[in-house]
């Protein structure tokens, strides 16, 4: 499938699979930084599985801390296919998401948007999701709501492995609605075939649902690398599960600063 292909795909579901985007050195420096981040992981960590079973384990920023992390983020392709992708002439890194399910763990990730838990607003907003281990409907398996990102709503958020809502966040549009109570009002996507090396690009406000890792020997390692397009500017929210500290920015201004970098600019 041609780059123009892939782009308009992303445009118009919300979300597109790009087979073998990275190679397999670069999936193993993610995988030696993942077992360092989980060794040693940092105050916005979080632990969804209850004890014995299984282990949900997320944190964010790795890059700032583990070399391996750094490395993928200079070495690799991710910021050249975001930014084609999205069609955009600069990206800022505004997250990396690390989750990761052990074989076992009855967690889902709840249906939900990514928009609402980041103080960004706009379209050109991304999330490069990228297995380190096969994936299977038994390990974890992806789902989006096709075109949902065009519904022009903003869903509360969830807290993604438990599925409660976050009180203390904006109620935005209210909760999501119950896909898994009426699937067929819906039209789901879902891979359950990826490989290490694959990625799985969407747009923040696409619904989306990873299934639990049921299987009994398979891990479901992962990172979701986060980038900001040209259209995107701060917003002030109260609930940013992924810093811990606001930056000093002007809402509705670009994000440009030390805690959102530009990292790439178009050739």
């Amino acid at each position: 499938m041609t780059s123009e292909r892939l782009s308009q795909n992303w445009l118009d579901d919300g979300f597109v699979a790009v087979r073998g985007a990275f190679s397999e050195d670069m999936m193993e420096l993610l995988r030696v930084g993942t077992e360092k981040a989980m060794s040693e992981p940092s105050e916005t960590s979080k632990e969804y599985a209850e004890e014995g079973k299984g282990r949900f384990f997320t944190d964010h920023h790795m890059h700032r801390r583990i070399p391996e992390f750094k490395k993928f983020l200079d070495d690799s392709t991710v910021k050249d296919l975001g930014g084609h992708l999205m069609r955009s002439k600069k990206l800022n890194l505004f997250d990396e998401h690390l989750l990761v399910k052990e074989p076992g763990t009855e967690n889902p990730s709840y249906w939900h948007q990514d928009l609402p838990y980041y103080e960004i607003a706009g379209t050109q907003i991304i999330s490069m999701w990228i297995p380190m281990d096969p994936t299977s409907p038994e390990s974890g398996s992806i789902s989006f709501v096709r075109g949902s990102h065009r519904w022009g709503k903003v869903f509360q958020p969830i807290r993604i492995g438990l599925g409660d809502l976050v009180e203390e966040a904006e109620t935005f549009d209210g909760p999501a609605p119950d896909i898994e109570a009426e699937p067929e009002k819906y039209d789901i996507v879902t891979f359950d075939d990826l490989e290490p090396g694959d990625c799985l690009a969407f747009q923040a406000a696409v619904l989306h649902y990873a299934s639990p890792n049921v299987s009994t020997g398979t891990r479901r390692r992962a990172v979701s690398i986060r980038f900001a397009g040209d259209d995107v500017t701060w917003q002030p929210r109260p609930y940013i599960p992924s810093v811990t500290d606001s930056p000093d920015l002007v809402a509705g201004g670009p994000l440009d600063s030390d805690q959102y970098p530009v990292v790439w600019t178009e050739a």
